[in-house]
């Protein structure tokens, strides 16, 4: 007993041991305070923000929507617990959230606030109101077609030969007393004096049906902008025009009138320093032989030209050839008449000379043209270069005074000798 007090003096007196002592009997009234007496503390966290999950709660499962620009809602909470307890939380760890299961129908509700610490040990208080007022109301949409309105005009001769919007169409979410009264959505884009091919994106805007502008506050747009694309291209009315014509010979053009059906012009779009020239689109030739009569109508098909297309709605244009009160007279070519024929192409060394005694032709022309015409008024040629008929007879060339309108109605050959 005796030693054991000794060893027990000596160990209270050695300085060393009194040092290891002071420092575990602080640790462990430290470890005491900290575990057993420790006494509660708070901290207030700012501006936490609330989480705003609409999707599938009660008022958004009987079609209502909350009246709200945007969803950042923020709220101040006060946290108390132990010391311990504080030192591992942080502000990340606040869940607040708002509760809708009392909304059932429109009107104004006060949304109580719900916060989650996820720690049993601390509790908070909500600095401030613990509620958000918010107005509900019923909730619709409708989906419109995106027209595209255009401002100004395109350059002068220049019209749409293709446009698209896309979006198509756009879904409109909202407000039922709102979108009950949406009637259009268009786009508008500024096309004055634009001759070139558009490709612009423009906002979206919404028009009651008298086209009065909607208040998009409240809404949602499955898109707000569209693209428009618009294809411009120079168009011109010209007036159709054919070149009358006898293979035979003659020019009847001066009595003979053409009326065109369904219109007297076609619609043309193409280059436009190519079009700018062109006031008469030829859509063929008429042999005026073929008329037998007084009149004969000729169907054409439109055709295009190298850089210009036709656009009219018919493809076809019927041509109608009127020949007044022509009427066609007999003459009686003599053989004096025949000897005075020129020949062209004639072989070397060779003499040639018309051996038909006489030829009758008719001639087709206003009954006051045809009494001015004699046998002698007509000049006569042949080309000896021509190809003969099965009968070896030359094609006989026969020229109608100048400025007389007059025509054949057929091909007259002559029996030629060569002579050495």
């Amino acid at each position: 007993m005796k030693k054991i007090t000794e060893f027990f003096g000596k160990l209270f007196k050695n300085s060393i041991f009194l040092k290891v002592a002071s420092v575990l009997i602080a640790i462990g009234v430290w470890l005491y305070i900290v575990n057993v007496v420790d006494p509660l503390r708070s901290e207030e966290y700012q501006n936490v923000p609330i989480s705003f999950v609409y999707e599938g709660t009660v008022p958004y499962n009987n079609s209502l929507m909350p009246l709200v620009t945007n969803r950042n809602f923020f709220v101040d909470v006060r946290v108390s617990g132990s010391r311990t307890s504080l030192l591992n939380f942080s502000k990340d760890k606040i869940n607040a959230s708002l509760n809708f299961n009392a909304v059932a129908a429109e009107g104004i509700y006060d949304i109580p606030i719900s916060v989650s610490l996820g720690d049993d040990g601390l509790t908070y208080e909500i600095l401030g109101s613990e509620t958000i007022t918010l107005k509900f109301v019923k909730k619709s949409s409708t989906t419109l077609r995106v027209d595209f309105q255009r401002m100004g005009n395109y350059k002068s001769g220049y019209s749409v030969v293709e446009q698209t919007v896309s979006p198509e169409l756009i879904t409109v979410e909202g407000p039922k007393s709102i979108i009950d009264t949406i009637g259009y959505a268009e786009v508008l884009v500024d096309v004055s004096g634009s001759a070139k091919n558009i490709v612009e994106v423009a906002d979206i805007s919404l028009l009651t049906s008298d086209r009065a502008y909607v208040d998009r506050t409240y809404l949602s747009l499955s898109d707000s902008q569209a693209t428009v694309s618009v294809a411009l291209q120079y168009k011109k009315s010209v007036k159709v025009t054919t070149t009358l014509s006898n293979p035979y010979g003659g020019d009847e053009s001066a009595y003979a009138t053409v009326s065109y059906s369904p219109s007297p012009y076609l619609q043309l779009q193409g280059d436009e320093d190519i079009l700018s020239l062109i006031e008469y689109y030829n859509i063929g030739t008429i042999n005026l032989s073929d008329i037998t009569d007084t009149t004969k109508t000729f169907e054409f098909n439109i055709p295009n030209q190298e850089g210009i297309e036709v656009v009219s709605d018919s493809k076809t244009v019927t041509a109608t050839v009127d020949l007044g009160n022509a009427t066609t007279k007999n003459y009686r070519l003599t053989a004096l008449n025949l000897n005075q024929c020129s020949f062209l192409n004639v072989p070397d060394g060779m003499t040639p000379r018309i051996t038909d005694s006489f030829k009758n032709i008719s001639v087709r022309a206003q009954e006051y043209t045809l009494g001015e015409l004699t046998a002698d008024s007509f000049k006569l040629s042949v080309d000896l270069s021509s190809i003969p008929n099965e009968n070896g007879e030359y094609p006989l060339i026969i020229e109608i005074p100048a400025g007389v309108s007059a025509g054949f109605l057929n091909r007259y050959y002559v029996s030629v000798d060569l002579d050495n």
